[in-house]
């Protein structure tokens, strides 16, 4: 190729980056101004060709986790995680969800139980997110077990109770995360939890109690979808509440939820809201309930979850432990008396894990 191809191309290449720069930014923008005014947390830009080369052109040897697109990178000399949506993982306005991660994260970023926001790149089609290196909570892919002892796992609910209670309070707009589910959480290198996936979050307004949302805007995790968002749109602190609650069923038994999302092209799934009595047969929350009444709590739990708690203490004992965080789930999803507040269930977790 002559030099003056090489050099048109590369104008080309430059041009084609300050547009998208350009046109992603406006939408960034306009996602910061409707959140806090403009005045978040600045948000470092990183240029493609530093995303690039920190991910060897996002080379299959740095990619954590695939169906998402997630890579590990060096960005100034440290581990980074690269988030880049390039598929359609979303039902509509992908654009608009990417950017509306990275405006939330920019807010919430100083929280130690939220997934930290380095900077993004807006030169490429979809902007990429740069955050703080972490990992997802380990599986055992064969069978879905979790691979977490007890003291692991009490101190991921109380941090992510933690993270979800700062979005509830800490703004003059609530912030609703809508999406709590084991996908969106890490563990950094010191097993802190991290709470991420900001992109279906809704802000309400200041002076109300909740928002309204079209019907074909409802998205997020079938099982961890609270009822009355899923029938009809509406978003209050309840709807991460009840999230919250199914995490923790997800967390201490051995029953694991559905994991196929109402925002996937499966609309039949959807429709199942349709019938409040089918639903109730497929959730994750009622077959938790079931359980309950039956007296088979036993039966729901992972033997090595009682193994890792210690042979200081009873298995009397130990269940006894889980048991109370059992029915403070059960609470959360409004199947025990009545729904407590985020603030409430992040006090109960600490309460449950100084039991002795």
């Amino acid at each position: 190729m002559s030099c003056w191809r090489k050099k048109k191309k590369k104008n080309s290449e430059a041009n084609q980056r300050l547009r998208l720069f350009q046109e992603n930014g406006k939408v960034l923008l306009e996602d910061l101004i409707e959140l806090c005014n403009g005045k978040s947390n600045p948000i470092k830009a990183f240029s493609a060709k530093e995303i690039l080369q920190a991910t060897n052109n996002f080379s299959e040897n740095n990619l954590v986790i695939r169906f998402e697109f997630m890579y590990r990178g060096m960005l100034q000399n440290r581990p980074v995680l690269i988030k880049r949506p390039i598929w359609k993982i979303y039902k509509s306005d992908t654009l608009q969800k990417i950017c509306h991660d990275i405006a939330v994260s920019s807010m919430v970023s100083g929280h130690n139980n939220v997934l930290k926001l380095l900077g993004c790149c807006l030169e490429f089609e979809h902007p990429v997110l740069v955050c703080e290196y972490a990992e997802r909570i380990p599986y055992n892919t064969s069978n879905m077990e979790m691979l977490l002892p007890w003291g692991m796992r009490i101190k991921i609910a109380k941090e992510i109770a933690t993270a979800v209670s700062y979005l509830h309070t800490a703004f003059s707009r609530t912030m609703i995360h809508v999406d709590i589910q084991p996908s969106n959480i890490f563990l950094d290198s010191n097993g802190t939890a991290k709470l991420s996936g900001f992109y279906l979050s809704v802000s309400i307004p200041e002076g109300e109690t909740f928002v309204k949302v079209d019907a074909d805007r409802v998205e997020g995790t079938l099982d961890y979808l609270e009822y009355n968002y899923a029938v009809t749109g509406l978003v209050t602190e309840s709807t991460d509440v009840f999230s919250f609650g199914v995490l923790l069923q997800n967390l201490f038994t051995r029953m694991y939820g559905v994991v196929d999302c109402c925002c996937s092209e499966d609309e039949s799934l959807f429709e199942e809201f349709e019938d409040k009595h089918n639903v109730m047969n497929l959730r994750l929350s009622d077959r938790v309930s079931k359980f309950v009444e039956e007296g088979r709590i036993f039966e729901m739990l992972d033997p090595k979850l009682l193994e890792s708690m210690g042979d200081n203490e009873t298995e009397e004992h130990k269940i006894r432990r889980i048991e109370a965080v059992i029915m403070l789930s059960l609470r959360c999803t409004g199947l025990r008396g009545g729904v407590p507040k985020m603030m409430e269930v992040a006090k109960e977790l600490k309460r449950i894990e100084r039991l002795t």
